[in-house]
């Protein structure tokens, strides 16, 4: 049998976990089952160029909506493309792509919830309630995801299909490499990797520091990542106490090999947290991870054994869970050690790889049936 040609349809190609995940799927596809391409609905983004060398073709849209017109466009280069799956990647995309899809006649379409998000409006939900109908399945990164689109978004029950995200091993490296990378940050050092935006909670973590520099007095807390909350975190900076430096790394593309660095990383996220990707690849280096018990989070840290999990939005909670670490005799070593364990059993990027296409292969079996 051919292999299947597989379009991903995703809004952009930033560096963001979704994005991420779209190119772990296209990385390790397996070119006997599937041919892989992108299609970026919007724009596209640094992982343009590492996805083209993998050997996959990116195709940009440019468009900024899915009105009628969009959805035609789109449908004209799925007409072109011809694949038989065509799997979406967020909100955006989800209804874009499904919509053409259809008009495409496209055999499998597929829709992919990396987050729990709580932004859709009435008149979102009703979109995909609508798409559900065309829609062979529904994949979920965690049961938080998932139970979050049953629930709360009202799709069936029946479409929906949980598929932990899996990550590749981590890059070769140590902790001399990394803190030189850093500038040489004293310790203790706290680590924070995500995009500076306000579900993300960097603003807790910058005030938990605040409460746990009474009882250590000095340290380093390292946020790598940049966003449009960035103004606000760097005035609450200047508010922490001068024995705690605050170092803001920017966007590094190298971010997994400055984890060896910390004694500690911290997963500080309010609102919502679909599945975690960060305190992924810092349990996958061996850091013990404190995290917000939210979302799909207490899925991949176990509290107690490969992390400490806290209370989200809580400054005092957090700065309890970072102490409780950095005063462990055995500076928490325990806790990464089961960490990378866990990631190692469970989390693969070739396990859920193969997972995804297994579904391809079912989704076009049961068209193929009907």
């Amino acid at each position: 049998m051919r292999p299947a040609r597989v379009v991903h349809l995703v809004e952009s190609l930033g560096i963001g976990g979704l994005e991420r995940i779209v190119q772990i799927l296209v990385r390790h596809a397996d070119l006997a089952r599937c041919r892989p391409a992108v299609l970026c609905s919007s724009r596209g983004g640094p992982l343009v160029a590492e996805i083209e060398r993998l050997g996959a073709p990116v195709h940009l849209l440019r468009l900024s909506d899915y009105y009628p017109p969009a959805i035609l466009a789109t449908a004209r280069v799925l007409g072109r493309l011809a694949p038989q799956v065509v799997h979406c990647h967020g909100h955006f995309a989800g209804v874009l792509g499904r919509a053409a899809a259809w008009w495409a006649r496209i055999p499998v379409v597929l829709q992919h919830l990396h987050t729990i998000d709580t932004g859709l409006r009435p008149r979102h939900l009703h979109l995909e309630r609508l798409l559900a109908r065309v829609t062979a399945r529904i994949l979920c990164c965690s049961e938080a995801v998932a139970r979050h689109a049953r629930d709360v978004l009202g799709l069936p029950p029946d479409l929906l299909l949980t598929i932990p995200n899996g990550i590749d091993p981590p890059p070769p490296g140590d902790r001399h490499g990394a803190l030189a990378a850093l500038g040489g940050p004293g310790g203790p050092i706290v680590g924070c990797i995500g995009s500076l935006n306000p579900h993300k909670g960097q603003a807790v973590l910058l005030r938990a520091i605040g409460h746990l520099a009474a009882a250590i007095p000095s340290g380093t807390l390292v946020l790598v990542g940049d966003g449009a909350e960035r103004p606000v975190l760097e005035r609450l900076a200047r508010d922490i106490d001068r024995g705690w430096k605050v170092i803001f790394a920017g966007t590094r593309a190298d971010a997994r090999r400055l984890l060896p660095a910390f004694d500690v990383v911290a997963v500080p996220s309010v609102e919502r947290e679909g599945f975690g990707l960060a305190a992924l690849e810092a349990m996958d280096a061996a850091r013990p991870v404190v995290a917000s018990r939210l979302g799909g989070l207490p899925e991949v840290v176990e509290d107690g054994v490969s992390g400490i999990l806290f209370e989200p939005g809580d400054p005092a909670s957090l700065a309890a869970a970072i102490r409780r670490v950095l005063e462990r005799p055995d500076g928490g070593r325990p806790l990464g050690a089961a960490g990378r364990l866990r990631v190692e059993a469970l989390f693969r990027a070739d396990r859920m790889a193969r997972r995804v296409e297994s579904v391809y292969a079912e989704a076009l079996c049961e068209r193929r049936a009907a």
